[in-house]
């Protein structure tokens, strides 16, 4: 077995990067069905709500973990806790990024520079944190699950969805 070197913390961000993308791209395939035609606006707001504080924590917070599971398995790692956490963090962060640039060039082209640079600051001020703290739980989780082989652990992932879940409700219901 090998042990963690900085090589593997680049990947597990670039991965995490690369993740985002998929998972960005399916939370999209889903917000799109917003669109399609439905009787009043009350029903628009909840789907959007129900999509953005169940499934979207969940896929998020699941993407997050797989470069780290991807990585002990390829490179023949084997982890503790803590390297769990720091793989699992920067798998979040190259995540955070992506999906903060993502909105960036999303506002830029609907409000203008002024608009998208607000939101990149307020993002990475408050979303990357976010991303941060909740995918760290899951790490530990999924790491001590992968130590000691108690499926209890797993608990921490789902800690880390309702975290996730809940700031996305705050932040959805203050758009509104």
């Amino acid at each position: 077995m090998r042990e963690v070197e900085r090589s593997h913390l680049v990947t597990s961000w670039l991965l995490g990067a690369c993740f985002g993308i998929g998972a960005a791209i399916f939370n999209s395939v889903h917000l799109m069905l917003i669109f399609i035609p439905i009787t009043s606006e009350t029903t628009v707001e909840v789907f959007s709500l129900n999509l953005v504080t169940i499934l979207v924590p969940f896929i998020e917070e699941i993407t997050k973990l797989i470069p780290v599971f991807f990585l002990k398995n390829q490179e023949n790692l084997d982890l503790d806790v803590d390297q769990w956490i720091y793989l699992g963090v920067f798998s979040a962060l190259g995540f955070s990024v992506l999906e903060n640039i993502l909105y960036f060039l999303t506002f830029v082209n609907m409000y203008g520079y002024y608009a998208g640079f607000w939101l990149l600051l307020l993002r990475f001020l408050l979303t990357t944190p976010m991303h941060l703290t909740s995918t760290t739980i899951a790490s530990y989780g999924a790491g001590e699950w992968d130590n000691c082989g108690e499926p209890k652990y797993l608990g921490f992932i789902l800690i880390a969805i309702i975290i996730h879940s809940l700031f996305n409700y705050i932040t959805f219901t203050i758009a509104i």
